[in-house]
């Protein structure tokens, strides 16, 4: 009845959380600027739009500047209007999107679009030329496209600054020590925090080890967010704050199991679809495409797209957690997938995307220090539900803020865990007839663990030798597709290539 009871009021909260992202959207800001340039034979407008931003503030200070700027560099131009618009039409969508327009239109570092309209058409692509030539300012260059011409992805100019180092070193330094406290002080909580020897099996530790090392990533996140909040730099401190708060769900959801050992899967599971669907509420965090027909058509309608984004979320929050197994696995393979992300974040010019990224590397290095390769210290499922929520919010985020990124690429990325949990769900439910909520020891680094190194290395010296055998074509993987993240074609073959080796690994082992 308790049971009951309580999926009763998680479901209730998870389904008002949706009504709430539905009915009250974080409000956005969209900055907009029109600029006429008064040539005597034939004026140029200049129409700028800009990705939203999350206040009215943060508006006001990108027009301004940019006007300022503007004028400075033409004396021939006269501003004609600007706006911070909550919303805006169909036009000033597709200049955000990466479609071709019927004008030449130049990409500003950081999320602007410039189109340049002028009776003649070739004065047109001339303008957008000649502002492409100019000297980078502090932004970055521009990149021009030509009327017609698909515009896949920003200018490559990365966005990282020396506040960034601090970031990432304070990241990595209150995580660690935060683990050295759980350490030294095991004592006094070694009764509840301990995952203890043969407690299920998927366990193949041979210690009693404490199970909440994702209170030091929690840590290191919140010494990376002082650090946003004392440089003025580094803007997003807002949206990384909103989604530190949104993930406390799955945090919390997942550290009661590490204490309890009594909160059950599903519930957990709608802890972390909580956790979507705050992230879409407080920061608007919704997928609207995933490039796939007739799931695109749904996804316009606004209440599906919030549900489908928190599923999304919650399965990737629990797929991180079924491949935390050994030491270092999933730590290491969130970092790899961090590091693929922070990389295009700061090619396109996503500051926020790129900020949080380090900084979770940063708290998850820190972690890494005691749990590999000794598995001092476990990630236990309150780390790796808030982890697998942050790196699926960081994809969600990345392609809504970044037209030119597919949404097949943070797919890519997460492929391993994702395609092991499909993976597993299919074997229980179908293969060996068992509920999918069911754990065994029959995961794929479980499979290398016993069929591949066990017998060589011996059950406790070859634990974080696991990890190494999924990042590197993870690693692999990565990379590849961080070089294609336009291209849903190349990505899609990615995932299926990794899926096949995937399954072509498993048979093998369990053939041994």
């Amino acid at each position: 009845m308790r049971q009951r009871l309580g999926l009763a009021v998680l479901l209730s909260l998870l389904l008002a959380t949706i009504a709430g992202a539905v009915l009250a959207p974080p409000q956005q800001v969209y900055p907009i600027i029109e600029i006429l340039v008064e040539d005597p034979s034939t004026p140029v407008l200049l129409r700028s739009a800009f990705r939203p931003r999350a206040s009215l503030r943060d508006c006001e200070a990108l027009t301004g500047n940019a006007i300022r700027v503007t004028l400075e560099r033409c004396p021939q131009c006269r501003l004609t209007g600007s706006q911070c618009a909550h919303t805006i039409d169909s036009a000033t969508q597709a200049m955000l999107g990466s479609g071709p327009l019927a004008t030449p239109a130049a990409h500003v570092p950081g999320g602007g679009v410039i189109t340049f309209s002028a009776r003649d058409p070739a004065v047109s692509l001339a303008a957008c030329q000649a502002a492409a030539a100019q000297p980078a300012g502090k932004a970055g260059p521009l990149t021009c496209f030509a009327s017609g011409q698909p515009r896949h992805g920003a200018p490559r100019q990365p966005v990282a600054h020396p506040w960034h180092w601090a970031l990432l070193a304070a990241a990595i330094l209150a995580s660690w020590l935060t683990g050295w406290f759980i350490l030294r002080y095991d004592h006094l909580h070694a009764r509840i925090t301990h995952d203890h020897v043969g407690s299920g099996p998927q366990k193949f530790h041979t210690q009693p080890t404490p199970r909440i090392g994702g209170i030091g990533v929690v840590m290191g996140l919140l010494a990376a967010g002082a650090i946003l909040l004392l440089a003025d730099a580094l803007p997003g401190e807002r949206e990384f704050g909103l989604l530190m708060l949104a993930g406390l769900p799955a945090f919390l959801g997942g550290l009661a199991e590490d204490v309890t050992k009594r909160v059950g899967v599903a519930e957990r599971l709608l802890m972390t679809m909580l956790s979507g669907a705050l992230a879409a509420w407080l920061v608007g965090a919704v997928l609207h495409r995933i490039d796939f027909p007739g799931v695109d058509t749904a996804l316009l309608w606004l209440p599906f797209a919030v549900a489908f984004t928190s599923f999304a979320v919650g399965g990737v929050a629990n797929a991180i957690n079924i491949i935390d197994g050994y030491h270092g696995l999933a730590g290491g393979f969130s970092v790899i997938v961090l590091a693929a992300l922070a990389w295009v974040a700061s090619q396109v010019g996503d500051t926020l995307v790129f900020s949080t990224a380090l900084a979770l590397a940063g708290a998850l290095l820190g972690f890494l220090l005691w749990n590999w390769p000794h598995g001092r210290i476990f990630l236990g499922d309150g780390g790796a539900y808030f982890t697998g929520f942050l790196l699926a919010e960081l994809g969600v985020l990345l392609v809504l803020r970044n037209p030119g990124v597919s949404p097949w690429f943070p797919l890519v990325l997460l492929i391993h865990p994702v395609f092991e949990t499909l993976f597993s769900v299919y074997r229980r439910r179908f293969a060996q007839r068992l509920s999918p909520g069911t754990a065994d020891g029959e995961h794929l680094h479980q499979l290398i663990h016993r069929r591949l190194l066990r017998q060589k290395w011996g059950a406790d010296y070859c634990n974080g030798r696991v990890g190494k055998h999924v990042w590197i074509p993870s690693a692999i993987i990565a990379s590849l597709a961080s070089g294609h993240i336009n291209s849903m074609y190349v990505l899609l073959s990615l995932a299926l290539a990794y899926c096949f080796f995937f399954v072509m690994v498993y048979r093998a082992l369990t053939a041994t």
